[in-house]
Order: structure tokens, then C-alpha cells, then sequence
């Protein structure tokens, strides 16, 4: 990802002038952080400072291995003794940055960031790494001018491109942000992000068909990137392929079971694609476990629920909206159609005379809901109607009272 840090590489001790047995616990402490063992790793760094307190590679090394071990304050106060013992160390500087943003520490990350390439002006991981600081600031022009510094460095590296490419895209400049991927892609025919962000901005400008090409291309390399799939879906969708945008959304929630936005939208095919009611509520009620705070998903909950003639579980999930969104007024007209399905005229009628107290003024809508024809002859509905609206407005919705 564009806001990930890096870490720099562990650097042995090879002076001769050092103590030999501090060196061989470095030595032996890199071996074992290489396996990720990082508990014997540090280990042997603790010896190491321990049989010489000016080793300043092994306070570094130290610091790193707690940096992997998520003992962020740990590794600040080594890397801190690094600098202190050297205060040229550009590698300290960089590692010490890492760890302080891992705390939220944003100004002395970018403090570590800023001296680490004033002590190596071509420090290419310091450059990258302030700027995924100032890109997750939303502080483009500063970020992209170290993504430009990255490519002055490396130009066959594929990460510069790629930040140059995300910048592009946050700022909607999708064509601009193309040039860049292509550019990231070539660098790194195996670049998964860049594949999958030039995807999205193709998506963006309606290249539906490079957009696919993208997301396939995308799972071919990673088969485990749960966001692709999701992508796909609503490619599939769009194109009402709805087999395969469900297959698609399902493998979304396969890889992240917890992200709603999955099951909604497999629901959504289901209800509005194939009117499968009782397969769309399933997703809906599944989406609403996890989300609870979206009107979408508990409208179209509600009404997958009543299309199967489930009334009483359509209106109480109508009163959830109603609940979590009193001053709208859809949830009351949809208390309204569902009691009237159900009939229970005296119900519904108090409902919808709400949603017309709120402004609930769609006239095609109420014309053709099926769900309100129960009512529609009653002289408590023609009433409520005419209290709002003129005899010359109503005559322009013939079917409103069924042709009566």
C-alpha cells in the first residue's frame, strides 16, 4: 500500500576494531531475525549491547527487532541511543521515524524523516517513507515531490510511480493517474496495487473492459486480494451478470466476513436483478448484523421481507427506520404500505399521513405501490390525499384511487 513505511535492512558489524563477541551476537541476532525468530533475535542483541555499549549497529538492530515485535517505545529508545552514539546514523533516523509513527507520532515521525535525508540526501526509503506521510496527511504537493525525488533515485523502481499514480487518483485525475500505474506496471510487471488502482481509474473513466482485464489480472497474481473481487462484482453487475457478480461478492466476504458493503451488494442482484426475495433478505439481514446505521440496507431488508408477504417482519424493520431516522419520511410511508398490506387500514393510514406531514409528495410512487392498494378505496385515504394535494393535481394520477 502507498501509506506503508519501510524498513531499512539490518547491517551487520564488520568492523575488526569492535569487540569480537559483540559482533558474533549481532551477527548471530541477524540470522535469527532473517527466520523471524525474533525472540532469539533479541536475545542475542541484548548481548551484544551488554558486552559493548558503543556498538551503535546493534542498538539499531536491537531496535528493529522490537520495532517487528510491536514494542514501539522500545525501539524509539534504541534507535535514540544509536543517534546518540552516532549522530550522522541516516538508518536510526529512518527506523526511529517508523516506530514514532506507529505511535500516532506524526510531527517526530517526520522530525526522523526530514534528518535522515538531511544526513543522506540520497536516502530513498526516507524519501518514501516521509512521503506516505504527508500522502496520509492529504499534503499532496509535498508528497509528490518526494515520490518525484524516489524516481530521481531508482527510476526502475516501481514505488515512485505508484505514489505518483495514488496522488493522481485522490484528486480525480484519473487519466494522469493511468500514467502513472503504466509507468509502476513496467517497472514491476507483478505491481498488484498499481494493477489493481489502474483498474479503479479506469473503472472511474468507464473502461469497464480494461478495468476487468486489470482486476483479472490482479487475481492471477494475488488470489488472496479480497478487494478485487468486489471490484469484479460491480463490474458484473453493471453488466447484469448476476451469477457472477454474487459469485464475486461472495468471495469478497469469503476473505473479509466482517465488511458488509459485500453482502449488501450481493443482496442488491438478488432483490433487484433476479427478484429473489428470500436469498436478497438473507444478504440484507446479514449486512444489517454487521451494520445497523444504514437506510438501504434496512429499507431493502424491510421490503424483501414484505415482497415474501412477511408483514409483521417488514414492519418491524420499518420501524427501525423509522427509529434510526425520524424526521425522514420513507420509513413512515413504508410503515404505511406494509400495514397495509397487512391490513390494518387504521395503521397504515396514520403512517402515511406522517409521510405527507414530512413531505412525502412522490405522487407516481404512491399511484403505483402496489402495497397500498388495500387502502386505496377508503375514504380515509382519499381524505389524507386531498388534504394535501388539489382535485386538478390528483386528477392527473387516474390510478391513484384505482380508477375510482
Amino acid at each position: 500500500m502507498i501509506g506503508s513505511i519501510c524498513l531499512f535492512v539490518f547491517v551487520a558489524c564488520v568492523n575488526p576494531v569492535q569487540a569480537q563477541s559483540s559482533t558474533e551476537f549481532n551477527n548471530q541476532g541477524l540470522t535469527k531475525f532473517k527466520a523471524k525468530n525474533y525472540a532469539a533475535a533479541l536475545l542475542d542483541f541484548n548481548k551484544a549491547v551488554e558486552l559493548d555499549a558503543k556498538n551503535e549497529k546493534a542498538w539499531h538492530n536491537r531496535g528493529l527487532v522490537k520495532y517487528a515485535m510491536k514494542d514501539y517505545a522500545g525501539s524509539v529508545q534504541d534507535h535514540t541511543k544509536a543517534i546518540q552514539l552516532n549522530a550522522a546514523y541516516s538508518n536510526a533516523y529512518n527506523d526511529r521515524g517508523m516506530a514514532y509513527n506507529r505511535q500516532n507520532n506524526t510531527p517526530a515521525a517526520l522530525a526522523d524523516f526530514n534528518k535522515a535525508i538531511e544526513t543522506d540526501p540520497a536516502y530513498f526509503q526516507a524519501y518514501k517513507n516521509r512521503a506516505a506521510l504527508h500522502y496520509a496527511a492529504k499534503n499532496y504537493e509535498a508528497a509528490d515531490k518526494d515520490y518525484i525525488k524516489c524516481i530521481e533515485l531508482k527510476p526502475d523502481d516501481a514505488d515512485g510511480y505508484l505514489g505518483r499514480g495514488s496522488i493522481k487518483s485522490n484528486q480525480n485525475n484519473h487519466a494522469a493517474a493511468i500514467k502513472f500505474y503504466d509507468q509502476a506496471i513496467a517497472s514491476d510487471a507483478g505491481q498488484v496495487v498499481a494493477l489493481l488502482n489502474r483498474g479503479n481509474a479506469k473503472f472511474a473513466l468507464k473502461d469497464v473492459n480494461g478495468a476487468q482485464a486489470d482486476y483479472l489480472k490482479v487475481i492471477q497474481l494475488q488470489p488472496g486480494n479480497a478487494n478485487v473481487y468486489f471490484n469484479l462484482g460491480a463490474i458484473y453487475a453493471g453488466q447484469n451478470k448476476s451469477n457472477e457478480a454474487i459469485a464475486a461478492f461472495r468471495k469478497y466476504n469469503a476473505y473479509l466476513p466482517g465488511e458488509w458493503a459485500g453482502y449488501k451488494n450481493a443482496a442488491d442482484v438478488f432483490y433487484q436483478q433476479l427478484k429473489r426475495y428470500d436469498s436478497a433478505a438473507y444478504y440484507y439481514d446479514k449486512a444489517y448484523q454487521i451494520n445497523k446505521n444504514d437506510k438501504d440496507i434496512i429499507e431493502r431488508l424491510g421490503y424483501s421481507l414484505l415482497n415474501q408477504n412477511k408483514t409483521a417482519e417488514a414492519i418491524a424493520m420499518f420501524k427501525n427506520q423509522v427509529a434510526l431516522l425520524p424526521n425522514d419520511y420513507w420509513g413512515y410511508y413504508n410503515l404505511g404500505a406494509a400495514y397495509s398490506k397487512g391490513k390494518q387500514p387504521a395503521e397504515s393510514i396514520k403512517n402515511l399521513g406522517i409521510a405527507l406531514d414530512k413531505r412525502m409528495v412522490e405522487l407516481p410512487h404512491w399511484e403505483t405501490d402496489e402495497n397500498l392498494n388495500n387502502v386505496r378505496l377508503l375514504g380515509d385515504f382519499k381524505e389524507l390525499l386531498r388534504k394535501y394535494f388539489n382535485k386538478d393535481i390528483l386528477a392527473k394520477y387516474p390510478a391513484m384511487f384505482l380508477g375510482f
